[in-house]
């Protein structure tokens, strides 16, 4: 049963032949932030408009807060409040949005105002260009106030999904994108954990989306974060393998099999130099 509480339902956009932006902000106790994201998203009218777009439509999921978050988002008539009674998680809280946006342009960044929604415009810009989806990279040369250990796993992240897509990415976990609606059914399912995005990114590549990144600067974020880098770094890591898996298994365990038999060529090669110094016999250890 869907236990979500919506306000201010409106119906879907149906003129295709304009363009709308529904943004959707994920929020689990943010009441430290929400109140300056909300402010700055809705101040973007004017630049969506000299895109030719239309919005934002702003989309708030309280995904069971404890703190103010519900109370500081109420204050804002123009931005539509949905509520999930229990935490559903962070992919939980952006497809319950998906499903309510009347915009044709679906975007999303966080509530703790690390993503820029000033550069929603030149987002929105490439789709009108002809992009499916488009990523706002923290990794592109942009300033970007990103903790090193965070900034190395997403490094890692991008090449394993590069690798495994044959696409280049440079940030395949990015929380701030824009895409065509009608896209979205390709990309599903998705997760609702905090593994939603790079997942998007390995489906996207798969499922031949044009994926387009523009650079964003990134900004330390305002309250507790709530990545666990290694608990999260791991269910992301599995999270790509397995999509890929699920498309090209062939490429997948063929990346598999030439890294072992590149060690195996390494083993063979260390042997081969011991055995040309004289070393004719190796202990328990080497």
């Amino acid at each position: 049963m869907d236990t979500s509480q919506v306000e201010n339902r409106v119906e879907p956009l149906q003129d295709w032949s304009t363009y709308k932006l529904s943004v959707i902000i994920p929020a689990y106790n943010e009441e430290d932030g929400i109140a300056e994201i909300i402010d700055r998203t809705l101040s973007i009218h004017a630049a969506l408009e000299a895109v030719g777009v239309e919005g934002p439509e702003l989309i708030v999921v309280d995904d069971g807060s404890k703190d103010r978050t519900v109370e500081i988002v109420k204050q804002y008539p123009q931005v539509r409040l949905i509520r999930h009674a229990q935490n559903r998680g962070y992919g939980g809280a952006l497809k319950t949005g998906f499903a309510n946006a009347t915009g044709n342009l679906l975007a999303f960044l966080d509530a703790d105002g690390t993503y820029p929604p000033e550069h929603f415009p030149q987002l929105c810009q490439q789709i009108i260009n002809g992009a499916e989806l488009v990523i706002g990279s923290r990794m592109s040369g942009a300033e970007s106030e990103m903790p090193r250990t965070r900034r190395l796993g997403n490094f890692i992240f991008a090449n394993l999904v590069t690798l495994v897509g044959n696409q280049h990415v440079s940030d395949s976990a990015s929380g701030m994108r824009v895409f065509r609606k009608e896209a979205l059914a390709r990309m599903y399912p998705l997760p609702d954990g905090l593994n939603f995005t790079p997942v998007m990114s390995t489906r996207a590549i798969h499922e031949g989306l044009k994926m387009v990144e523009v650079p964003i600067p990134y900004s330390e974020r305002v309250g507790r974060s709530k990545l666990n880098i290694f608990k999260d770094g791991m269910r992301f890591f599995n999270s790509i393998i397995w999509t890929a898996l699920s498309y090209n298994p062939v490429r997948v365990l063929g990346l598999v099999g030439l890294a072992g038999v590149g060690f195996a060529a390494l083993v063979a090669l260390a042997l081969t130099v011991l055995r040309a110094g004289g070393v004719n016999q190796l202990g328990p250890w080497g």
